[in-house]
């Protein structure tokens, strides 16, 4: 899928902890949850960019809203000859190209594989279960988008297993988080909403908020959950995932910083697929990451 940045009405940008995967069985729906924790609390902020005849940014300002993060949010597109109901055209989609390399670091810094796959051959090569998804708050639903590597670590990782083996392996570089762009159109405009259930009245009214078309105006939603706090015991927050996810057969990974020894260089911690590479600390970025394999969050 080709990216068009100049026709995007919304760009959604999630960075911070966080899982995601598209369910198939709901029209190719994004389902991206994000993972509570002490240290995490997640935000979510609405800008409105005004552009120029010339294409330049002349001003922004921030979109009030009063969404709740403790209930989950969907994010559809809203199209005007649907009597203002929204409306999955193609479902999301992900944008990569044939070259790519992450620990050679080659390919479009905005491929999607930038973004770790869980379920990928980088790391457990099959299906996880969801075992706790009352971590995961809010859910965001995104409904139509082009999914893409919101961009790339400055650092180098490798993978690493908590709990056992196999032995460190080299990895690369990953994506901070995932952005979407998505097009509306003339007349359409971008709606959240929070969702819940409907027999619940104790919650309250449903809150949302619509984003319109306009010619030289383009929105972007942010959505963070980083780090508040540094954490001090040793690994990294992706341990975290695990508070989430099982795998068969237990194992666990984690990410630990890698530098480049150069040709003639005595690694302290050699890797055993790359010994021009050693082992250095843990890195302190927080990233979302993806089910290649599962089909919803929510569901069995």
């Amino acid at each position: 899928m080709k990216l068009d940045h100049l026709n995007a009405s919304v760009t959604v940008s999630i960075a911070g902890l966080g899982l995601a995967c598209i369910n198939k069985r709901k029209r190719n729906r994004c389902e991206i949850g994000i993972l509570r924790c002490d240290r995490h609390k997640p935000l979510l902020d609405i800008q409105k960019i005004e552009y120029g005849g010339d294409g330049k940014a002349v001003r922004s300002s921030l979109v009030p809203h009063s969404l709740n993060l403790d209930e989950d949010i969907s994010i559809d597109v809203i199209f005007p000859d649907n009597a203002g109901l929204p409306r999955c055209e193609n479902g999301v989609s992900t944008f990569t190209r044939r070259e790519f390399s992450r620990l050679d670091d080659t390919g479009d810094d905005r491929d999607f594989r930038w973004v770790p796959d869980l379920e990928g051959p980088e790391f457990h090569n099959g299906k996880l279960t969801i075992k706790n998804d009352k971590k995961l708050q809010p859910t965001i639903f995104l409904s139509d988008g082009i999914l893409y590597a919101r961009e790339k670590t400055d650092e180098v990782f490798a993978r690493i297993v908590t709990n056992g083996e196999p032995a460190a392996m080299a990895l690369g570089r990953v994506a901070h988080g995932i952005n979407a762009d998505i097009s509306c159109g003339k007349g359409g405009a971008v709606r959240l909403s929070n969702v819940f259930e409907p027999e619940s009245p104790e919650r309250g009214g449903r809150c949302s908020v619509t984003l319109e078309y306009g010619e030289r105006i383009k929105y972007l939603i942010s959505i963070e959950n980083l780090c508040e706090v540094a954490d001090e015991t040793e690994g990294t927050d992706f341990r975290i995932f695990y508070d989430v996810l099982k795998d068969p057969e237990q194992r666990q990974f984690d990410l630990r910083r890698i530098v480049e020894t150069g040709r003639y260089g005595a690694p302290e911690e050699p890797l055993q697929d790359r010994n021009d590479f050693s082992l250095d600390g843990f890195p302190e970025s927080c990233v979302t990451a993806f089910l290649g394999r599962t089909d919803s969050l929510l569901e069995p």
